[in-house]
């Protein structure tokens, strides 16, 4: 009994020197996304983006580049987040060292969230220099990015935890991305002539938060003054959302990366690694 007990003292005595050796997951996350040789070139290719807007003054070439953002980054997040965040072996490593693993899953996907945004930001703020943004709207650019790369990667953090299987993830990933890109906008358009006659302000601002992609674009048309709205869904968005548009597409964001952040830490936790 002592020499068990003895025993056990160790191996956990072990465990938490080897937890206090060891870097942090989040920082060792963000080293291997910072090291990875292709994130860099992804982040410069948003120059070309800013090339391609040089034409558009001002806020409306600031709105554009957020709108290529929207179509560029989740893939990219994906394809960064989905391999890191799905490695069986290390995860069961890391799973008997950790008293949470579910909160230390969360930190790793911080890491890959924040290594993905440094050449993003990077790239993203050069990109602003042949559109001659102002100070402000080179902020509300990086913001615009940062809310971006938070959902996604926690929606690719959801998404692994689920399958811990790459593959698996990329897939159903770019599914939800294709459905959310492609189909949202004519689906929500095409319910709002179809019950044009019923009260719909409850079903289409809820529809419209669920994706807050648009309501982000608007939000920045709004705040910045310019009266270019940028589809039928805006005009919904114009009439239905009260207050300023920009609120509400941010607190959707960070309300949808909060969720898939909680139900990825309870899905990691409960799984069977």
């Amino acid at each position: 009994m002592g020499g068990g007990a003895r025993l056990g003292g160790r191996a956990c005595l072990g465990a938490a020197l080897v937890r206090r050796s060891l870097p942090g997951l989040g920082t060792l996350h963000l080293r291997e996304v910072v090291r990875n040789p292709w994130v860099w070139p992804a982040g410069a290719a948003l120059v070309l983006l800013g090339l391609a807007f040089r034409g558009q003054e001002g806020a409306v070439g600031l709105v554009s580049l957020v709108a290529a953002l929207q179509l560029y980054v989740p893939p990219l997040v994906l394809v960064l987040a989905a391999p890191l965040l799905t490695r069986r072996d290390t995860w069961a490593f890391w799973a008997a060292l950790e008293r949470s693993p579910g909160a230390a899953y969360l930190r790793a996907g911080v890491g890959v969230a924040v290594g993905a945004f440094l050449p993003l930001a990077v790239g993203a703020a050069l990109a602003a220099l042949p559109l001659a943004l102002p100070a402000l709207e080179v902020a509300l650019l990086l913001a615009s990015l940062a809310l971006l790369v938070a959902l996604w990667t926690a929606m690719t953090a959801l998404l692994s935890a689920l399958t811990l299987d790459a593959s698996r993830a990329l897939a159903l990933g770019l599914a939800v991305w294709a459905v959310g890109t492609l189909a949202y906008g004519p689906a929500i358009v095409g319910l709002a002539g179809v019950l044009a006659d019923r009260p719909l302000f409850g079903l289409l601002s809820t529809a419209l938060l669920l994706h807050p992609a648009e309501a982000v674009r608007v939000g920045l048309l709004e705040l910045l003054d310019v009266p270019v709205l940028v589809g039928p869904i805006a005009v919904l968005l114009a009439d239905l959302l009260p207050g300023p548009t920009l609120v509400w597409g941010a607190f959707s964001s960070l309300a949808w990366t909060g969720l898939a952040s909680l139900a990825a830490r309870v899905a990691f936790a409960q799984r069977n690694r």
